[in-house]
């Protein structure tokens, strides 16, 4: 394959395997949100043009009754977060305007959407009031007008690539027919983007601050109260140390429902509380479930959160009632899509965006508890209906008795009579996991005959909070034992070929192929993108403090110098004889390109087989089509002439 993607025509013959050309037939479905009479849900569906080099996004609308669909903003191309207001007359989005994004509402009946904000920084997100006379929404400051050559900062907890200095964020109102925005908050500190909740009453607005806009100041997070017409916040009492997320009333204003790192400790994964809305003493809400729960969804009674979380190989949804025993929806094999991609009808109903093993993400609707998944939309048939390879979980013990899983993804046709190469795609975070979802990657790769395997390791946030904080001041060893144990229950079965095994994976995921290749032989070769290489220059230069939850509340000097060098692996480069491919942004503020450069020139000077491909963007993972497809491109070429 050369490095010009020929895009196929349309309409695809059946029986073909998954392709690099298929990627643009994947459409992206987020956000679901029913009308408040609940006949209808919009959601956003976003697809590919690499014409532009973009994301086109609309809004779709459902009829549960006939399932058939109809576009709410054709050609708008950048409609997202849609919002019905309270009594569903009106349905309000953000989409772009003179580039940036605004609030728009469109009346219930269709016609021409109205610009409400006219924000000069954008709006970040926004929620309606409940009378729907409003909305809150959160906006930049602007930079503060200077002369020509003034263009010094400075830092505050900023990345190393920052070129001025951030402005912060603050709460506005406005009302809803449009007019002159209200300032509530101002000040250098900052309002985060984790949630903003009206009171039912509308009299109040919870949000969570920060001491500085600088990234790196996210994990000094308050939650506090503010009043609708302005004035000082204040504090939610009771929770201040623990770091809370997601605020959220009950319907009935008694309740304020919220996420948290277990015993504020951000090494830990997040629990949901619930206090008094007053504020008071917190119940520990979801603890017995011990699940990853980060978003907080009320029941229109009050009486009930729904949490969702992954599980095992899988995603799942549970009721968690405010007294009483919690209990998890049936879904079979259809896992949530994202941080929990759902909305909650008033009668109970749950639409929630999910995805199967052989199919991309769709609009589903849970009945109750026991009926199962519905699908609802077809957006992704075409993929869907491809020779798609099949999935499978593997469970495994760690040597000191934590359980950890995979999964498995076969080619089409898989023979187990056969011997067939074997490739690790190893997750980021480490706080996330692998489950048995669509995933182009692994198809991709499963299309050439390799078998895929993703492996679930300490720090992972599907089996509870002794696996999820396991990674705490153990960054690599641990995990890459927890790897190794999982090649050797693989290595058991008699298809695979033990001369053909590849590691790779983007982020953490790529610090663990760079930690792999430097401590076990047997690799044919490797791809690290994105990797952590040193572990001391990445934490001062990066835009977070990564490490916290691997090492200590905070890294300190020359305290922690010798774990963070025996943890890193450019210590261990001497042992490093893999062919290796390295991937990278330059403008990657999360894991600094410098750390990729450390690595492959150590590695050129010692004569070992490494390349490097440098995409000139910023993020840590780029945000076009094209380069998302293209890395996957090189990945799969660079294995493809090394796994034969």
């Amino acid at each position: 394959m050369t490095a010009r993607i020929l895009l196929l025509s349309a309409g695809l013959a059946g029986g073909q395997t998954f392709s690099i050309d298929h990627y643009a037939k994947v459409a992206r479905v987020t956000d679901p949100h029913f009308a408040p009479d609940g006949r209808s849900i919009v959601l956003v569906v976003a697809r590919p043009d690499y014409q532009d080099n973009k994301w086109n996004s609309e809004l779709l609308r459902v009829d549960l009754s006939t399932h058939r669909t109809r576009e709410l903003t054709h050609q708008r191309k950048s409609a997202r977060h849609p919002r019905w207001s309270p009594t569903g007359d009106r349905l309000a989005f953000l989409a772009d305007s003179a580039g940036q994004a605004q609030i728009f509402v469109l009346e219930n009946d269709g016609g021409e959407a109205n610009q409400i904000t006219h924000a000069p920084t954008g709006v970040l997100s926004f929620s309606w009031k409940p009378d729907g006379s409003a909305f809150a929404y959160l906006s930049r400051d602007e930079a503060p007008k200077r002369e020509k050559f003034d263009d010094s900062f400075e830092v505050e907890a900023n990345d190393y690539l920052m070129q001025a200095g951030t402005q912060p964020v603050h709460l506005w109102t406005i009302a809803s027919a449009g007019g002159d925005s209200k300032r509530l908050t101002s000040g250098r500190w900052s309002v985060s983007g984790m949630g903003v909740s009206w009171t039912p009453a509308g009299d109040r607005i919870a949000f969570v601050s920060q001491p500085s806009s600088g990234t790196r100041d996210s994990d000094k997070r308050s939650l506090e109260v503010i009043s609708a017409g302005g004035g000082t916040p204040a504090p939610v009492s009771g929770i201040a140390a623990r770091k809370c997320n997601q605020p959220s009333f009950s319907p009935d204003g008694k309740w304020l429902g919220v996420s948290c790192p277990v015993d504020g400790h951000v090494k830990n994964q997040t629990e949901l509380l619930i206090l008094p809305a007053a504020g008071g003493e917190f119940t520990r809400i979801s603890a017995p479930l011990d699940r990853d729960f980060s978003r907080v969804f009320w029941t229109a009674d009050s009486k009930a959160l729904i949490g969702t979380a992954p599980d095992g190989t899988f995603s799942g949804v549970w009721t968690i009632p405010v007294s009483g025993t919690a209990s998890r929806w049936k879904t079979d094999k259809v896992s949530v899509s994202g941080q929990g991609d759902l909305d909650i009808a008033r009668d109970g109903r749950i639409a929630m965006i999910g995805t199967e093993p052989q199919r991309p993400a769709e609009l589903y609707l849970l009945n109750s508890a026991q009926s199962g998944a519905e699908r609802l939309t077809d957006l992704n048939a075409e993929v869907a209906g491809l020779k798609l390879g099949q999935m499978e979980s593997l469970f495994w013990k760690s040597d000191d008795g934590l359980p950890l899983s995979g999964v498995l993804t076969f080619p089409p046709g898989f023979d187990p009579a056969k011997k067939y190469p074997l490739l690790l795609n190893i997750h980021g975070g480490p706080w996330g996991s692998s489950h048995e979802t669509f995933s182009e990657r692994s198809q991709l790769f499963a299309a050439r005959g390799w078998i895929i395997f993703e492996p679930n390791y300490r720090g992972s946030n599907n089996e509870g909070n002794a696996l999820y904080s396991a990674v705490y001041r153990d960054h690599g060893a641990g995990p890459g034992r927890d790897v190794m144990a999982g090649m050797a229950e693989l290595k058991k079965r008699p298809y695979i070929d033990q001369s053909r095994i590849g590691v790779s994976g983007w982020s953490y995921g790529g610090y663990m192929t760079t930690w792999l290749i430097g401590h076990y032989q047997g690799w044919k070769a490797a791809m690290a993108g994105a990797a952590v290489i040193d572990l001391e220059d990445d934490y001062n230069l990066n835009d977070q403090r990564l490490f916290t939850r691997a090492f200590s509340d905070t890294l300190t000097m020359p305290k922690d110098h010798e774990l963070m060098k025996e943890q890193s692996p450019i210590t261990s480069v001497d042992k490093m004889k893999t062919p290796l491919l390295m991937i990278s942004d330059t403008g990657d503020m999360r894991v600094p390109v410098t750390q990729s450069y450390k690595l492959f020139h150590a590695l050129r000077e010692r004569g070992q087989e490494v390349k490097m491909f440098l995409y000139p963007v910023p993020g840590h993972f780029p945000a076009d089509p094209y380069r998302v497809r293209d890395i996957d491109r090189r990945w799969m070429e660079w294995f493809a002439e090394r796994l034969k």
